[in-house]
């Protein structure tokens, strides 16, 4: 294995089990103990998304090389449900943290819900690449 894509690997493996989930959990806590309502929105939120970007990112690229390399089991039933899961969940993660987000009317608790929706595809995700 050539190892530019076996640190691809790596610290796609390592920023989606371990890192992601800590920091999805310690925003979820920051945001709900600093949330004032009338303010702009809070550098947190407009960060995450970008982080969870970076890993899809980091994921796609390392399946498409897969997949160019010979990797036969990127293509099979639960792995291939991984990529497309992670972008959905990069998609929802703009639109949960966004500006016009759908949990505008939750006030302090509109953060919190959606990191745990986000922590939901994370881990789910997570699941599906440890089962291939």
């Amino acid at each position: 294995m050539d190892p530019i894509f076996a640190t691809v690997r790596s610290i796609h493996a390592i920023f989606g089990r371990e890192v992601l989930a800590v920091i999805i959990v310690a925003a979820a806590i920051y945001l709900a103990f600093t949330y004032r309502p009338n303010m702009p929105r809070s550098l947190v939120t407009r960060i995450f998304p970008v982080l969870i970007d970076i890993q899809a990112t980091l994921g796609l690229i390392y399946w498409l090389v897969g997949i160019f390399a010979g990797v036969t089991y990127f293509l099979s039933f639960p792995f291939i449900l991984h990529p497309f899961l992670g972008l959905a969940t990069a998609v929802v993660a703009h639109i949960l943290m966004g500006a016009r987000t759908p949990f505008a009317r939750l006030g302090r608790w509109a953060g919190p819900s959606a990191l745990v929706i986000i922590l939901v595809l994370v881990l789910s995700n997570v699941m599906i690449a440890i089962m291939a």
